[in-house]
């Protein structure tokens, strides 16, 4: 009788392990609990957060992930307010945050880097249980030259290591020039169902560009 209550048990736990999400949230400074992430866990990088994502992961802990800005360290005369970009992915760890990979872009001259927000996003495409991030920006810049779109994509490289990957569109700004992708060798390795959520979130970002 024991042995088969144990049975039950067990084979309790695993359904309600198999049925554990991954649970995100998505977070902008008019939100509370934006406020509340940063009041709890403060503010890791240069600059001010502009969206800041927190991703539950079971068995794996509790992911935070930082979009900051902050006022650019170079000279920058596309606007009169330039920006550098810093980004990061934490680990929550007793009340603190151990950093797991990170990210900067700078504006300089006449080229201004900038998030699509609305294109930065977390999901888990080949459903292994692990979310990537996705990283969208623009390099705006003031030039005849074609402007890169980029989609960079962090994924869990196994144990504690993430991996980056890029795929890049290279948007032309002459009529004579055309539109062309680039994919870094890490981007070839990636899962197809993350090959192709990042190709899709570059080709809607890019017709909001256009």
């Amino acid at each position: 009788m024991i042995f088969r209550m144990l049975l039950a048990l067990v084979a309790c736990v695993l359904s309600l392990s198999s049925f554990a999400q991954i649970r995100t949230g998505v977070y902008f400074p008019s939100d509370q609990k934006f406020n509340e992430i940063i009041e709890d866990l403060g503010n890791p990088l240069p600059g001010n957060p502009v969206m800041v994502v927190q991703s539950f992961v079971p068995n794996r802990g509790s992911y935070v992930w930082f979009l900051n800005e902050s006022k650019a360290a170079q000279a920058a005369y596309l606007n009169d307010n330039p920006k550098d970009l810093h980004a990061g992915i934490f680990l929550e760890d007793h009340g603190g945050l151990i950093s797991k990979i990170t990210f900067k872009d700078f504006a300089v001259g006449l080229a201004q880097p900038i998030y699509l927000i609305n294109y930065c996003e977390v999901g888990d495409a080949d459903k292994d249980g692990f979310p990537e991030f996705y990283l969208t920006y623009f390099q705006e810049s003031d030039g005849l030259d074609a402007k890169p779109l980029k989609v960079i994509v962090y994924t869990n490289g196994g144990g504690k290591t993430f991996l980056k990957s890029k795929i890049t569109g290279w948007i032309p700004f002459q009529e004579e020039d055309q539109y062309r992708e680039e994919r870094d060798a890490n981007f070839k390795l990636l899962p197809k169902e993350i090959r192709r959520n990042a190709e899709k979130i570059l080709h809607d970002a890019k017709s909001q560009l256009n």
